[in-house]
């Protein structure tokens, strides 16, 4: 009886996709030859950093006793397979075509960082990517519904993907720009602290990093099915203003952009180039799935107008998509932003310097970001890490 409940849950979830995945005038003139897509994992339990913000630690604790911390909750695993229907609803068969509707390990790469919570949102998203086809089907249980796909994980220390905890080079900027950054853009939220500091016990001023851990704390409690502290409520506005804030130091630089996404782009341009040159290039769809720092990351060294920059939320996603067109043979990049899967349409965006037209011309578009291209050794070589990858 269990295995045909699944059976139903999951036809129904898929049939249910949120969304228009795609728009007529891409399937008529342009053929997608390439797509690499950054998702934010599904939402999480608090870290304990941000447990640490809160004067309701127990209540916390007990609620996320099953997870622990800094876990994909049951709301973040839904959330998760939304992003998969979506992928599905854009990149398969009735979409853009990149993906099969069975699993073709040629077709696709699947990497996460080394956390349990974006580990599992890959295995969830990638659940409703790949419904089982009858040829795929391995039992007459759980075998109808799941198809195993594998991903990769490298160590944390040695994650391009995590430059903002494991790369020295990038902390140590951040650090710098955060102290500057305190009686600069900072000092507009100074009313605030005495409150922060009766109610957390930590000095904001001293750290402004912790607007965005009360940020993500609250966004955690109300995941979890609580509300935000009555003290809160009326800062809510403003603390989410501190939080954006604080997010956007980590791409104050040049040269923290580059660390933060550079890789990703060089690998994108590669792949492109190869493609264009007619070179054979497989698995032209490549899923991280990672955080929101990876989500902005790819949008800042892509250079999204400032008008279009967001702080992700869970569940979000951003993808850079290579064009061909049929009638002019003309190659083009577009970026596309999902803000919310299950809850939100995607989003075609504009790079700077492309502001006429979603669709970039592709030389134009390499031309406007080739300072922040970032080979993965040269990498390694700036953040002082050592690896065998």
């Amino acid at each position: 009886m269990f295995r045909y409940l699944v059976l139903f849950y999951f036809a129904g979830q898929l049939h249910n996709a949120q969304g228009n995945a795609i728009n007529n005038d891409v399937v008529n003139d342009k053929q997608l030859l390439l797509a690499f897509v950054v998702n934010r994992h599904g939402e999480r339990t608090p870290d304990p950093d941000e447990l640490s913000l809160s004067n309701e630690k127990e209540k916390l604790r007990s609620l996320t006793s099953i997870e622990g911390l800094e876990a994909l909750t049951n709301l973040g695993k839904r959330t998760a397979f939304q992003i998969g229907k979506f992928i599905r609803q854009r990149y398969g068969s009735e979409g853009l075509k990149l993906l099969s509707n069975i699993y073709l390990q040629d077709e696709i790469s699947l990497r996460s960082t080394d956390k349990e919570r974006t580990k599992m949102t890959a295995q969830v998203a990638i659940a409703a990517v790949y419904p089982p086809e009858l040829d795929q089907q391995w039992d007459e249980g759980l075998g109808k519904v799941w198809q195993p796909v594998p991903y990769t994980a490298v160590p944390l220390q040695e994650d391009y993907l995590r430059f903002f905890s494991d790369c020295k080079k990038f902390k140590d900027s951040l650090e710098n720009v955060t102290i500057e950054s305190i009686h600069e853009e900072f000092a507009v939220f100074n009313d605030l602290i005495p409150t922060l500091k009766a109610q957390t016990g930590r000095n904001f001023s001293e750290n402004p990093q912790l607007f965005l851990g009360i940020y993500d704390l609250h966004k955690s409690q109300v995941a979890l099915g609580m509300d935000v502290p009555q003290w809160a409520k009326p800062l809510q506005a403003r603390l989410s203003e501190a939080a954006k804030l604080a997010y956007r130091l980590y791409y104050k630089t040049d040269e923290m952009k580059k660390i933060s996404g550079g890789v990703v782009l060089n690998d994108f341009i590669s792949a492109a180039n190869e493609i264009i040159a007619g070179k054979t290039v497989t698995k032209r769809f490549r899923l991280f799935s990672a955080h929101d720092y990876n989500v902005g990351a790819l949008m800042y060294v892509t250079k999204i107008t400032k008008c279009e920059q967001t702080m992700p939320e869970y569940g979000s996603l951003f993808a850079i998509e290579l064009y061909k067109s049929k009638s002019s043979g003309e190659f083009t990049v577009l970026p596309v932003y999902l803000p919310k899967a299950g809850e939100s349409f995607a989003q075609y965006l504009h790079f700077t310097g492309c502001e006429n037209n979603s669709y970039c011309n592709y030389n134009h578009f390499v031309d406007l970001t080739k300072d922040y291209l970032l080979p993965e050794k040269e990498y390694y070589k700036i953040c002082n890490i050592k690896t065998e990858l």
